[in-house]
This record gives structure tokens, C-alpha cells and sequence, in this order.
């Protein structure tokens, strides 16, 4: 049977980008990974790839490797914390990869905690786990050993558990964080520190990621009491031009924010399960990881 290039890229071109955003973290990375990978795929024949989907996985995997490699020196020299680009559903940006990355539930908080891992960590985490592959598809395509793969996934699960420390789950929480994203912003625009302090755990942390574009905190912010004093100093600034819009991020609820119509900030966060109550805040104001998201 014949293979035509069109279908191949209308069936796996959202898979693609799916597998490079959880490898990346970057929206507009992984774009680039699948558009290089099906303009490669364009000058071969075809006809001669027996497995489209996994020939695509390795080439997208690879490319988001090598990527990934030669950016450690631009973390490195980033301003603050780096944190992922966050995805809004289709229905603010009406773009239907978006709807891909909520229906699959690529949690916020999971791509934070990859970015603990080391890049062959990542790759065998994220092709294990969100593609379902088994450890003999994934050495092939990394041209490692199975047991290789197997001590890389070991690895990459215990590293996300440390860092992950009361954050439940790579899945969305989405009953209770929508109730807490409501309460969290009614509290932060009455400048209710008491109730504040309440909506978060005694060890929560807010991240702030504005890539020294605009002001934001350079360091993450730790402790109920200091979080809560962070907002009641910044929010008063914001206050009388900013629009809030309660949005599904990356499968869950989460906050945009709005000034003079463009998007200034998101917030999300994550949830302690046992104690009900926020662990991390996660502010992304870096106006370069809003820009796919301007309408």
C-alpha cells in the first residue's frame, strides 16, 4: 500500500509534538523539532520506512536530545528559574495542538519535576511512560542496551520522587485546584494575608520565571508567611489594569493574566493532596514563553 506524506503528517504530526514538548518543555522548541523532522522525513522515500511511528519517535526524540545537550550552557546563563512554557486549551488560542497537550493531561508540575532529569533520563521516562513503549522499542531507538534503559528509567522515577516531595502524581488535579486557583486569586485581590497563608502548605514555594525580561523574583520563594507577603507587595501594581481570566492550563485550571489586552502572566500550581492546600505557585511573566499564546 502506498504511503503518502500528507497523511503521515495529519496522523502523527500532534503525536510529534506531544512526545517533543515533554521532552523540551518549550512550545516553540518543539514546533521547530516536528516541522525539521517532517521536512527530513519529506526528502526520503516513504515507501521504504516500514515504522512511520517509530522511525518519527526516534528522529523527534534525537533532535529534542541534541537539543536539549547544547542548551545546558543557555540555562546555565539564564536570569532567575527556568521554568517550562506553559499550554492554554484550544479554546483561548485556538490552536488544536493545544488540545492534544490537555486532553493527554501533560501536567505543569510533571514538566518541572523532568527538568531534574538528565536528557537520556528524560527521553526513556517520557517514551516509556507517555508513549507506552517497551524497553527493547526504546533502546533501539536511543541505541542503548535494554538494561541500560531500565537503570535509566529506575533512575529518572527516584529523582522525581525526591524532587516531586508532596506533589502527588504527574496527573492533573483538577477538582481541587480549580477551587484553589479561585480562592488563591480572591485572596490575593482582597490582600487577605490570613487567608492566603491558609490556601498554602507550611513549606510551599512559589517559582517565578521572567528570563531578566521583566521583574521578577530571582530565587524561589519559600515558606506560607513569605509567599503571602510576596503577593500582598506585587499585586497592589497590578490591580487596577490587569484582567484575570480563569483558563485550563495544561489540563488543569489555572490563571492568565491581562493588561492593556496582551497576556502578561500565568499562574499554576500544584496541589498537597493530604494537606488540601498549595505546595508550588509557578508565575510565568517571561514574556518570550507567553509570545505563542498573544492573540
Amino acid at each position: 500500500m502506498t504511503v503518502h506524506m500528507e497523511d503521515v503528517y495529519r496522523e502523527y504530526k500532534a503525536l510529534m509534538f506531544s512526545l517533543a514538548y515533554r521532552m523540551t518543555g518549550s512550545v516553540t522548541e518543539a514546533e521547530d523539532i516536528v516541522q525539521d523532522t517532517f521536512l527530513a522525513l519529506a526528502g526520503t522515500d516513504i515507501q521504504d520506512i516500514h515504522h512511520v511511528k517509530s522511525y518519527l519517535c526516534k528522529a523527534v526524540t534525537n533532535r529534542s536530545l541534541d537539543l536539549l545537550k547544547s542548551a545546558r550552557w543557555k540555562r546555565e546563563q539564564y536570569v532567575g528559574e527556568w521554568l517550562p512554557e506553559p499550554m492554554v486549551d484550544a479554546s483561548a488560542t485556538n490552536d488544536p495542538l493545544h488540545t492534544v497537550i490537555a486532553d493527554e493531561s501533560v501536567s505543569y508540575g510533571l514538566l518541572v519535576l523532568l527538568e531534574n532529569l538528565s536528557p537520556p533520563e528524560r527521553a526513556v521516562y517520557v517514551l516509556r511512560t507517555a508513549l507506552d513503549y517497551e524497553y527493547s522499542e526504546i533502546a533501539a531507538m536511543l541505541e542503548k542496551t535494554e538494561a541500560g534503559c531500565r537503570k535509566l528509567f529506575s533512575r529518572a522515577g527516584q529523582k522525581l520522587k525526591e524532587a516531586g516531595s508532596g506533589y502527588q502524581g504527574a496527573a492533573p488535579q483538577s477538582n481541587r485546584s480549580t477551587r484553589l486557583v479561585e480562592q488563591l486569586m480572591h485572596a490575593i485581590s482582597k490582600s487577605d494575608a490570613k487567608a492566603l497563608i491558609g490556601l498554602l502548605t507550611n513549606d510551599s514555594v512559589l517559582v517565578s520565571d521572567g528570563g531578566g525580561k521583566v521583574k521578577a523574583a530571582i530565587r524561589p520563594i519559600f515558606s506560607d508567611e513569605r509567599i503571602a507577603a510576596f503577593w500582598l507587595g506585587v499585586w497592589p501594581r497590578w490591580a487596577s489594569h490587569a484582567t484575570v481570566q480563569i483558563r485550563s492550563i495544561n489540563g488543569q485550571d489555572g490563571v492568565l493574566v491581562f493588561s492593556e489586552g496582551k497576556l502578561k502572566m500565568i499562574l499554576q500550581i500544584t496541589v498537597n493532596e493530604e494537606e488540601d492546600r498549595i505546595k508550588h505557585v509557578y508565575m510565568m511573566v517571561n514574556p518570550d514563553k507567553l509570545a505563542h499564546l498573544q492573540k
